[in-house]
């Protein structure tokens, strides 16, 4: 790791630190923990978020309560990097760590991912000026005479290495856990993801997990069939536009051209005429619907 990672070690409040998500599903032996740092004190911080979010510490917070006490100390970080420098040297938990699931693993990485999103967005606007500069050999945009060849990693292959992770596990386990949660499965296909999920919690093998959802696919809920009526007003205000359009273009016409034979001409004249009786007949039939009402 650099040293330009950007963090602080402060006290909190612990009412202040959000558990979004609930990384934990099983918090384990709390008393021993909470044994361990009455003991020694708190090896490693909690890690947190410059909002409060909990990226890490979730039992140790739950230790504190145990113990009565209202703050904890944390470390505050403020962009990825630092989150994964502290979680990377983070790997025991005191002398008494509970090994997190694949699940708890994917709910602590997704917070990790939060605190990517933004700087992935600055990379974005950064990249199109370096292109466009690149494109128009803007130099003083370019900030020298060579461009500079510039490689981020991928945030799944950062996040995953903090959490112990390879990235293709990485990338499985979450897919495992969202089909668990997909709201439109059907209740066997939710049993069956279901099964699935806890499979992967209780072995810690993600890809026989992975190949049993990859099977499942959520039914797309059925397009709302369109009544007459309003199959007749999306044909009708579509053909109003693009007719607008045609008109507009063919209003540009001032003379037919001398090139322009006659039996083009001919061709023409009766696409046209038969295009016109189509819009005459439509238009008559919407008189007498006016008319109807009169």
């Amino acid at each position: 790791m650099t040293n330009s990672t950007r963090y602080e070690v402060k006290e909190v409040q612990i009412e202040w630190v959000k558990v979004v998500g609930r990384h934990r599903k099983d918090l384990g032996d709390l008393g021993s923990l909470a044994k361990s740092i009455e003991e020694i004190g708190l090896i490693h911080p909690i890690t947190v978020t410059e909002a409060g979010d909990l990226i890490a510490g979730q039992r140790r917070i739950e230790a504190y309560r145990l113990l009565g006490r209202e703050t904890i100390p944390a470390r505050i970080v403020s962009d990825l990097t630092s989150a994964v420098e502290r979680l990377l040297t983070e790997r025991d938990e005191n002398t008494e760590r509970k090994p997190m699931t694949p699940e708890e693993l994917v709910s602590v990485g997704k917070a990790l991912e939060a605190l990517e999103r933004p700087k992935a967005k600055t990379r974005q606007q950064e990249g199109r000026i370096r292109g466009a500069a690149i494109t128009n050999q803007d130099q003083s945009a370019l900030g020298s005479a060579e461009p500079k060849a510039m490689h981020y990693a991928k945030t799944d292959e950062v996040v995953a290495k903090a959490i112990g992770m390879s990235p293709t596990n990485y990338y499985r386990a979450k897919k495992v856990v969202e089909v668990a949660n997909d709201p439109k499965l059907r209740p066997e296909e939710r049993e069956m993801a279901k099964a699935a999920l806890e499979e992967m919690n209780a072995t810690g093998k993600v890809s026989p997990s992975y190949e049993r959802v990859r099977q499942i696919r959520p039914t797309q809920p059925a397009k709302p069939t369109l009544s007459k009526a309003a199959q007749q007003r999306r044909a009708i205000t579509s053909a109003i536009a693009t007719l607008s359009g045609v008109a507009h273009g063919l209003d540009q016409i001032e003379a037919i051209h001398p090139d322009i034979t006659s039996s083009e001409a001919a061709q023409w004249v009766d696409g046209l005429s038969d295009a016109r009786r189509s819009i005459t007949v439509l238009i008559t039939r919407l008189k007498e619907r006016i008319n109807a009402e009169a």
